[in-house]
């Protein structure tokens, strides 16, 4: 395929320092395939954000470019060393270390380790405490509070890191050793893709390199500030790196590139993306006829809720991700409690604080916790859960060819794309200022955009898609009209 205007001055680029954002479809992967080919002289290295990314740049960067994950790189030095206790910590292993039952500290302990394990800071320090908590809760506890969560995540991030300790050590404890042992890589050039969602320990270690580094990614798909990444984008071209663009996207074409910058628009951004794909549509309910598509949910729950209705009308499911990791085993849990079968409960540390069914519906109300009220809406609907579930896992497909229905979250289905995609009402009112802070106005657009943009052909939008394509069509209308009142 021949290379358009906006790849080639970045197949070509010969500096040291470059910010390439790419919207979404617009061939990134493409065109850091032909850079490398054009520089096939230089040693490179791509960074991959997870390694499913990682495989398929594998299966397509030529011979002189080495794919790797940051925990691979992290792996020879520091990961093989505590092979043998790799793992999450739990809430009751923390608890063991610390020696307290105390499990609101036991919790805050593990945050502020883990703010840590996410940052490019060198010690554990007040500012971790300030990230893993809400200013609401700091300024409930007081000092002694904040002296003592700090003191006990620096023993959780000792013992970690005790190869002799049984205590588990998470990967992204080697990683943050990788970090802070200051390494060099021998390469000429870093390839660092999704960069707007890159961890502060991997960006401070592309910084630290001496090579080449091309940032690439698209501020708009950043949808895991919540786990503590952060824009390496905009960072990079604040200390001087040179910026270019990639806004034509060959995924769809104009109508579903208008929904796109329907939203963008609601972020502020000017800059249009441009369909050039085949032939797309936009509408309001599924085309009649159409026997294999994808619908994307917001939450996990969402999901199952989905897939139940899709096995009730004889459809066949494929789970992206596998249907484990839908929490299917937590809504059994949740049955368990409910009839009185606390011994036959899994998951402990999430369940077994409540002491009934009544505890965990009055936590929900109070909380209005999303996913917390979900499960109860399907106990309320279907009597005999583990009879649901193992229906849902016997109409259930590890190929996504043999599907008539692919279900997923938003979040899985990044980097993803299908001919049909669906998306479902289980968004949030993201224009309910009560509700929504600023900040998570911008990241759940952010994710309706990434959702948007996985479809190629045909996009089915949820009420909040059409109230977005509304406003901002409202927003261009009023702009119009005063631009023409200027000029008369």
């Amino acid at each position: 395929m021949k290379s358009t205007a906006e790849q080639l001055p970045i197949i070509e680029y010969q500096g040291d320092h470059l910010v390439v954002k790419a919207y979404a479809g617009c061939g990134k992967t493409t065109t850091l395939v032909a850079y490398a080919n054009h520089h096939s002289h230089l040693r490179m290295l791509y960074l991959a954000y997870n390694r499913a990314i990682r495989d398929e740049g594998a299966e397509k960067f030529p011979k002189n470019v080495v794919c790797k994950t940051s925990h691979q790189l992290a792996w020879p030095q520091f990961g093989r060393h505590y092979q043998h206790k790799l793992g999450n910590i739990r809430l009751t292993d923390a608890a063991g270390l610390l020696k307290t039952r105390n499990w609101g500290d036991v919790r805050d302990a593990i945050a502020v380790l883990n703010a840590y394990l996410s940052s490019a800071d060198e010690e554990i320090s007040e500012a971790h405490y300030f990230a893993a908590l809400s200013e609401e809760e700091a300024a409930e506890h007081g000092a002694d509070h904040l002296d003592r969560t700090i003191n006990s995540a620096q023993k959780l991030w000792d013992a970690m890191i005790d190869t002799e300790s049984k205590f588990p050590c998470q990967h992204d404890a080697y990683l943050k050793l990788f970090q802070l042992s200051n390494p060099q890589l021998p390469y000429d050039v870093i390839l660092f893709d999704e960069a707007q969602d890159s961890n502060p320990v991997t960006a401070s270690l592309v910084a630290g390199q001496k090579a080449r580094k091309i940032f690439v990614g698209d501020k708009w798909q950043q949808i895991y500030r919540w786990r503590g990444a952060e824009n390496a984008l905009d960072t990079q071209i604040v200390q001087g790196a040179a910026s270019m663009f990639l806004t034509n996207s060959f995924r769809f074409g104009p109508m579903i590139a208008g929904v796109a910058n329907a939203i963008l628009k609601q972020q502020g951004e000017a800059r249009p993306l441009v369909g050039y794909g085949a032939r797309d549509k936009v509408t309001t309910s599924l085309p009649s006829g159409c026997n294999h598509y994808t619908v994307l949910n917001r939450t996990v729950i969402g999901v199952i809720m989905t897939a139940i209705d899709a096995v009730s009308d004889g459809q066949v499911v494929y789970w992206n991700g596998g249907i484990e990791a839908y929490q299917i085993s937590d809504l059994e849990d949740v049955y368990h409690l409910k009839v009185g079968r606390k011994d036959e409960i899994r998951n402990k540390r999430l369940f077994g604080q409540f002491s009934d069914f009544g505890g965990f519906a009055e936590a929900a109300e109070e909380s209005k916790d999303a996913e917390m009220n979900r499960m109860l809406r399907i106990l309320k609907e279907h009597n005999d859960i583990p009879k649901l579930i193992a229906a849902l896992r016997r109409n259930s497909t590890d190929d996504p060819l043999d599907a008539d229905v692919i279900v997923s979250t938003c979040h899985r289905s990044k980097g993803l794309e299908w001919d049909v995609v669906v998306l479902e009402e289980d968004f949030p009112d993201i224009f309910d200022e009560e509700k929504i802070t600023p900040d998570q106005r911008v990241d759940e657009l952010n994710l309706l955009y990434v959702a948007a943009t996985r479809a190629k052909k045909v996009l089915v939008i949820n009420s909040i898609t059409q109230v977005v394509i509304q406003k901002s069509h409202a927003e261009a209308k009023r702009e119009m009209e005063a631009a023409a009142g200027q000029r008369a």
